[in-house]
């Protein structure tokens, strides 16, 4: 084989490689969605990210095998590498991811809890005691109200 033709073939891998690169940031793209469910806009937010992700991924992996020159066998390659991943290695990578996130957001879960229960045993043991200091401050206050309602009746009294 011709040197420039090993060249252009290991350009060709290459723009393979970035399409699974990019099929395996479209199934994390998939998984994240599934689990933070965006609203419209947020939605339309997230799919803007996602394909300036891709454009950077796409254009990083050009930049660096062919220095930049775009040619048709490398949108064939990227497009081939990206149909591979979805047809063979999404249907392992898919379920896998998401049993991984389903774990970690468990995990995450858990933490969160053991963090929350000092705090919330410590409100259940001071909110009585707060019921009663907030029950003690108002005795002034219910006084001077009675003492104002009263009042005439009060100063007539000698």
């Amino acid at each position: 084989m011709d040197t420039s033709i090993r060249v252009q073939f290991y350009i060709f891998l290459t723009s393979v490689y970035a399409g699974l690169l990019i099929g395996l940031a479209f199934d994390l793209y998939r998984v994240i969605r599934y689990f933070i469910k965006p609203k419209r806009i947020l939605s339309g937010i997230e799919d803007l990210l996602f394909w300036i992700v891709v454009a950077i991924i796409f254009f990083y992996i050009i930049n660096k095998s062919n220095w930049g020159e775009l040619r048709g066998f490398i949108f064939f390659g990227t497009f081939l590498g990206g149909i591979i991943y979805i047809k063979v290695l999404s249907r392992v990578l898919h379920p896998l991811m998401m049993k991984l996130f389903n774990g970690i957001m468990f995990i995450t879960g858990w933490a969160i809890n053991m963090i929350k229960i000092p705090f919330v045993r410590a409100r259940k043991m001071l909110v009585p005691g707060v019921k009663r200091i907030k029950r003690i401050k108002r005795v002034p206050v219910d006084a001077i109200r009675e003492i104002r309602r009263y009042r005439k009746i009060i100063l007539k009294k000698k």
